[in-house]
């Protein structure tokens, strides 16, 4: 009794002493959640005003939406809220071990040490947490008596709880820098030591892999996923992907870790530290090479960079880093600034560290460009690339509603971004023929050395491997071409790459209540189940799409494009025709066929015959070529790329040659690729002759506003060369 009774008067004491870090508290929760949450009443309620009464309902459940942002864990305002309060609590309650006097005088109370932590330590947490949680609910109280909506007390609960724990991480990571310092400003700097270094090293990895490295892709596993983590801002800003519950496994472990370290720290920190810029001689030599080394390979790489890929500018810029940058260490350790120049044989071993280390990466020492995997260490592997699929942004962009749900009745298009393609793409594909992809990825290092060549076409390829012992690499190339067809193939007419690469097969067809054609100019269909068998359909398209070859996409193209929809796209189709109106001239079904023309087409080859011969049995008037009597003329420019004179100078024209003739018409439409619809395929084509079709419908302007379309390389017709 005796004992509980000294600790809650010590925590009474120590309250009067902090009470201004509760009026700050007070005050910034008041103003942030009460008066914000009643300045967006009062809007909702001005703005209600001069709404429809059917649009009231849609109005309250978006206030409710947007107040459950306002209070939720990726508002940027409580995070930075919560980081000062951090700071401000942590730093007032343990200055005192700043002061030689305070320290003697605390330490002579007849109190054990822990008593006194876990005073200081608890006081801190309720001087922010108590205003928070109060203000917190007050807020929701509000929005409930306006909304009548009893989730808001769940939520606004969940939305407290995962604040409280993200503000403790970070208020035991001040402890913590307070515990390892001798006065504030070094214990101020010591707190952005301990946030931004680990996420400033993973940022100069990055930045030298990118930099030196041909085959470079993304950051490792350390540099990504760990050093990120290690930082309480980086985890309370959200700035690293990661699950909810992940940040909050972070947030109790790391607690829990750092408030036992403090503690531990507490016990062991001498009185005699007050004062000093270092609480504990041991830490001084590893925190004094890990900011010279990061210091000096900063400014290498900047110099580097800065100065035309300079090597010798480089050095420059790491060893003036490194001088300066020591100096000051030691200025800092020493409080004197006649100690600039102490320990310099540390200082060139630092430089020589950061010296070596850039030399690893620039050299590519370990051979990261040339590493390969073998074969057996492989668990899967996919590869992405325009050689293989140029239209993987179709199976990857959403279809959905306007968020905001006034507007339920408009769509929109999710667009996903290149590097969420690939992650995806990474994530599903398993190609079965790892051999095919270990060449491919020979052929790749093997280019790395290889002179461009003006006639030869080289793409973008990403490997990606999963090894059996879990690890994961991917691996960026260049690639020419011609010597990977066989390659590419093999991977192409993978099970495993298809599968991944293409939802519809792994769809069930039962599923599908519609199907857009969409084909040349205005050959347009939309086919329900009142045309046929929609099915039955869609399984002979995916044995055809399975079945289809490399070489037949190499030497044929898409004349055409076709979409499958199951029961949720149809709606989400549905409501934009009908909010398309009858302002569109187009028919119904090139409506249909046009609209969210960014989402899930298909090829249609016209080696896809099954498919073809059922379109047209469900009444689609499926022409796989344009009809010359429509054609007015045919323009064909030819360029000679062995006459560019410089790497940046464009083709040289050497003339344009006008058809007009009906045979010469037809040829050129026999050979020509034209692939206007939804999916559009270019592989394989000869840049080197533009082609440009005029309509007798439009004379003056080119088809496809301009669009300039080309031959297949080495399928030339005989009255073009």
């Amino acid at each position: 009794m005796t004992s509980k009774s000294l600790f809650f008067k010590l925590l009474k004491e120590d309250f009067k002493v902090r009470i201004w870090t509760l009026a700050v508290s007070i005050l910034i929760f008041f103003f942030s959640h009460i008066v914000g949450t009643a300045m967006m009443l009062s809007m909702y309620k001005y703005n209600r005003a001069f709404s429809e009464p059917t649009d009231l309902l849609s109005y309250k459940v978006e206030f409710v939406q947007t107040f459950y942002s306002y209070i939720g864990i990726k508002n940027p305002l409580f995070a930075f809220i919560f980081v000062v309060l951090a700071v401000i609590v942590a730093m007032s309650g343990f200055s005192y071990l700043y002061s030689k006097k305070k320290v003697d005088m605390y330490h002579s109370l007849p109190v054990r040490r822990e008593v006194l932590f876990f005073v200081k330590i608890l006081n801190g947490i309720l001087i922010v947490i108590l205003p928070y949680i109060v203000c917190s609910f007050i807020a929701s109280l509000l929005v409930l008596v306006n909304m009548g909506d009893a989730g808001i007390i769940v939520t606004t609960f969940f939305s407290v709880a995962e604040w409280i724990l993200l503000f403790i991480f970070n208020y035991t990571i001040v402890i913590f820098a307070i515990m390892l310092t001798g006065n504030m400003l070094i214990g101020i700097l010591a707190c952005g030591f301990l946030n931004f270094y680990a996420p400033a090293f993973s940022q100069l990895i990055s930045g030298y892999e990118s930099t030196f490295f041909d085959t470079y892709y993304e950051v490792g596993f350390i540099a990504e996923k760990v050093l990120l983590k290690l930082s309480g801002i980086m985890v309370i800003f959200g700035v690293f992907d990661g699950r909810l519950r992940e940040k909050m496994l972070i947030a109790v472990v790391g607690s829990i870790v750092l408030l036992v370290i403090n503690l531990l720290l507490y016990r062991k920190r001498a009185s005699e530290s007050a004062g000093k810029s270092i609480s504990f001689n041991i830490i001084k030599l590893p925190i004094k090479f890990m900011i010279v080394i990061f210091m000096s390979m900063l400014m290498y790489l900047f110099g580097y960079e800065m100065m035309s890929n300079s090597i010798a500018w480089g050095v420059f810029g790491a060893v003036s880093a490194g001088i300066i940058t020591h100096c000051i260490m030691e200025i800092i350790y020493n409080q004197d600034f006649k100690k600039i120049f102490a320990k310099k044989l540390q200082m060139l071993i630092c430089i020589v560290i950061s010296l070596f280390v850039a030399a690893v990466f620039q050299f590519d020492i370990f051979g990261y460009d040339r590493y390969i995997p073998k074969v057996s260490d492989i668990s899967s592997a996919a590869v992405v690339s325009d050689f293989l699929e140029s239209n993987a942004s179709q199976y990857f962009n959403e279809m959905g509603f306007h968020n905001e749900t006034r507007y339920d009745s408009i769509t929109n298009i999710e667009y996903a971004s290149d590097n969420d393609i690939e992650s995806m793409l990474m994530r599903e594909m398993n190609i079965k023929d790892k051999e095919a992809v270990v060449a491919l990825a020979k052929l790749g290092v093997a280019n790395l050395s290889s002179e461009w060549r003006a006639d030869s076409i080289s793409e973008r390829v990403l490997i990606s491997y999963k090894l059996k012992s879990g690890k994961k690499v991917q691996r960026v190339y260049n690639i020419d071409f011609d010597a990977a067809i066989k390659e590419l193939s093999s991977i192409y007419d993978d099970e495993g790459y298809k599968t991944g690469m293409y939802p519809i097969l792994s769809e069930d067809s039962k599923n599908i209540v519609s199907v857009d054609f969409n084909g040349i100019k205005d050959n347009d269909k939309h086919l329900t189940s009142e045309n046929g068998d929609l099915a039955k359909l869609t399984e002979v398209y995916k044995k055809e799409l399975m079945s289809l070859k490399y070489d037949t996409k190499v030497k044929s193209y898409p004349f055409a494009s076709i979409r499958f929809n199951d029961v949720d796209a149809q709606k989400i189709l549905d409501a934009a025709y009908k909010d398309r109106g009858n302002y569109s001239d187009y028919s119904p079904d090139s409506k249909y066929a046009d609209l969210m023309d960014d989402v899930g087409y298909y090829p249609v080859y016209p080696e896809f015959k099954e498919t073809v011969a059922m379109l047209k049995a469900m009444g689609v008037d499926l022409k796989e070529k344009m009809s010359v009597e429509d054609i007015d003329r045919i323009e064909v420019s030819e360029f000679n790329p062995e006459q560019i004179e410089t790497y940046y100078d464009s083709y040289n024209e050497t003339g344009t040659k006008v058809f007009t003739d009906a045979k010469d018409i037809e040829e050129i439409l026999d050979k020509v690729v034209v692939c206007d619809s939804p999916y559009k395929e270019d592989l394989n084509e000869d840049v080197n002759f533009n082609v440009l079709i005029y309509l007798k419908s439009d004379v003056s302007d080119a088809y496809g506003g301009g669009l300039q379309y080309h031959f297949k390389r080495g399928d030339i017709p005989e009255n073009v060369k």
